[in-house]
């Protein structure tokens, strides 16, 4: 029943979008932001195996927020929280924002430097959203390259909306990352695709 809601809801997004507050009619940006993202995602890139994000600032922690504080904040745009809430992930917290500023989306495609919201990534974490990452690239066949903090380093995940209950695709390539790590055997339910929630233009927010 899980996987019939999940499909439907990937493949009716771009059908009622058009009434849901998460959605933003987004203009093509012009070459000097293409540029500019361009540059944040080469830093991004450029922290691939480090443990510690220490090594961009000491103000960052080890986790998936830390990471994309830090690649925005080194890159000389800081990130204000609207809705900062105790006991919560911080990445629920970037998700409120950004919905704030109608800088959340779900049509595709995302643009690079974008944030990538999943929920559930976690044991008993129910309808939360608990990780966040950064748009790389959106390759020919729609599959999303995520850099991210996971796993205690930073690190590149794959994830395909067109086919989010697929690991690979029929030449053997991975299309979707596992991103849960469950205690037992891994599921189609525990892949990149099955666990998406949302895209945010963290980059117009912070040229705001």
């Amino acid at each position: 029943m899980r996987y019939w809601r999940h499909g439907l809801m990937i493949l009716t997004a771009g059908l009622v979008v058009s009434c849901s507050p998460a959605y933003v009619q987004r203009k093509e940006p012009a070459g000097e932001e293409m540029q500019s993202r361009q540059a944040l995602v080469n830093y991004a890139k450029s922290l691939i195996g480090v443990k510690r994000l220490s090594e961009m600032d000491k103000r960052f922690k080890n986790d998936c927020s830390g990471y994309v504080n830090g690649v925005y904040a080194v890159m000389g745009r800081k990130i204000k929280y609207n809705f900062v809430r105790q006991g919560r992930p911080l990445s629920e917290s970037l998700y409120l924002t950004l919905r704030d500023k109608n800088l959340s989306y779900v049509d595709m495609p995302p643009r690079p430097a974008d944030a990538v919201f999943f929920k559930n990534t976690l044991e008993n974490s129910y309808d939360k959203i608990t990780h966040v990452g950064l748009v790389e690239e959106v390759q020919a066949d729609g599959t999303v390259v995520i850099l991210h903090y996971g796993s205690g380093r930073v690190g590149r995940i794959k994830m395909n909306l067109r086919h989010p209950y697929d690991y690979k695709n029929d030449r053997g390539e991975i299309i979707n990352d596992y991103l849960r790590k469950g205690g037992g055997r891994q599921s189609r339910e525990d892949l990149a695709g099955a666990l998406y929630f949302m895209f945010g233009d963290v980059f117009r927010y912070t040229a705001q």
